[in-house]
């Protein structure tokens, strides 16, 4: 760990740049998934699917950038190579639609990925709150109100009917 004037706790840092990393990785690993179904999405409303995603991919991205940073600021470093993401991402290995099978299928890999994506953030958030890292907190907060916020729109266009 890089030295620096931050006043948090060497072990709280430690820790906080290892969640960051991990972040980093799903995040990336999120993102290239985002854009594989940006790329090949078909159907009648393909062109509003291309657009969100796109949108999509953006957030994550800004996010990807503000973890990297966070975890440098705390005197770490940043595994953000997309050799190194793919081998620490959490989100579940599963082979992409075909780019002949539809929307529907990607939209649903595409929700899939958020929801697991998001329940690693939220678990990560309460670890770095426990350890009264603030700063780590409030952004990983912020990175489960983007996923939140995509799940929700990715399974309106599922136009789904039962109740959970």
């Amino acid at each position: 760990m890089n030295k620096t004037r931050n006043t948090l706790p060497p072990h709280v840092r430690k820790e906080a740049i290892s969640v960051l990393n991990d972040a980093v990785a799903e995040l990336f690993d999120l993102f290239a998934r985002i854009k594989q179904a940006h790329w090949n999405v078909r159907g009648t409303t393909f062109i509003g699917l291309h657009k969100l995603l796109d949108e999509f991919a953006d957030r994550v991205m800004g996010h990807i950038d503000l973890a990297a940073e966070r975890a440098t600021a705390l005197g770490g470093i940043v595994e953000g190579s997309l050799r190194e993401s793919a081998k620490h991402s959490r989100l579940k290995k599963t082979e992409e639609p075909a780019s002949i099978s539809g929307m529907r299928d990607w939209i649903e890999e595409l929700a899939d990925v958020h929801a697991a994506s998001s329940g690693h953030i939220r678990a990560s958030v309460k670890k770095m709150n426990n350890l009264e890292d603030f700063g780590t907190t409030d952004l990983l907060v912020d990175v489960l109100r983007t996923l939140d916020l995509q799940l929700w729109l990715l399974e309106a266009h599922l136009n789904q009917t039962k109740k959970s």
